[in-house]
């Protein structure tokens, strides 16, 4: 596989779901990896509130994007974000939305292979030390659920993170422990969520940063390995491009 979308940040929005199956129709790449964002910001988080750990509003936007995502029939790997919680709820209806849909793969602490791509990645919310709630992972644990990356043969292996690390991609949202696991994994690309939900591309020795932005905005990337070095990835911003992809397929249509 050569070309993927990348994406994050649906966060709660119905549009947002239809701005990714247009990009996906027009674009037409050969993979989906998505770097968390499902359930909107700034939703309150109270572990075990009700019978099913999460409410009914969220549980049947989760099943709409589940069926939004699977419905396109794309190879697509995915991991739940910081607000994407509780995990189990989350991992509950994916694993029902894998065997309905099976182009769609949870890469949580899941090491995922197909066609010269190995892909895994970390979901919720990751602690900077140890753990202190139920649905926080440790950075040993991190290290821990990710080591099989590194022994992964695959030409390409991708990283999915919650936030982007330390630096240029993430500004004062970065994450240490993000750019601790870059260099330790020295995956060939780590695409992130979160942050501030900026657009931005950061190179670390042979790894590609990206931090698409959110779905939610608008935005998105595109990237591309048959490309050089320096055009590899292509920041988009959807509400414009996909205006103009299809101004320019009606006037071709119509000569």
């Amino acid at each position: 596989m050569n070309t993927f979308l990348l994406c994050s940040g649906v966060n709660g929005q119905v549009d947002s779901l239809d701005r990714l199956q247009q990009a996906v129709e027009y674009l037409r790449p050969e993979g989906i990896l998505f770097a968390g964002g499902v359930l909107a910001l700034g939703r309150a988080y109270e572990p075990r509130a009700t019978e099913w750990g999460i409410s009914r509003e969220d549980a049947r936007f989760l099943e709409r994007f589940y069926q939004a995502i699977g419905s396109m029939n794309v190879f697509t790997v995915l991991i739940p974000g910081a607000m994407d919680t509780p995990l189990d709820e989350f991992l509950r209806i994916g694993m029902h939305a894998e065997v309905e849909f099976p182009a769609v793969h949870i890469a949580h602490a899941t090491l995922i292979t197909s066609d010269g791509v190995a892909v895994i990645g970390l979901g919720g919310w990751v602690s900077e030390g140890p753990a202190c709630e139920l649905d926080c992972c440790s950075r040993t644990m991190a290290q821990y659920h990710l080591r099989v990356l590194a022994d992964a043969r695959q030409p390409h292996r991708i990283l999915l993170l919650g936030r982007p690390p330390v630096g240029s991609c993430g500004k004062q949202e970065g994450s240490l422990l993000t750019a601790e696991l870059i260099d330790s994994l020295r995956p060939s690309l780590c695409v992130t969520g979160g942050g501030d939900g900026g657009q931005r591309i950061q190179r670390v020795a042979h790894t590609l940063i990206v931090n698409p932005g959110y779905l939610s905005d608008g935005k998105a990337a595109w990237l591309d390995w048959r490309r050089s070095a320096a055009s590899t990835v292509e920041l988009l911003d959807l509400n414009a491009d996909l205006r103009h992809r299809m101004k320019a397929r009606t006037v071709a249509s119509s000569h």
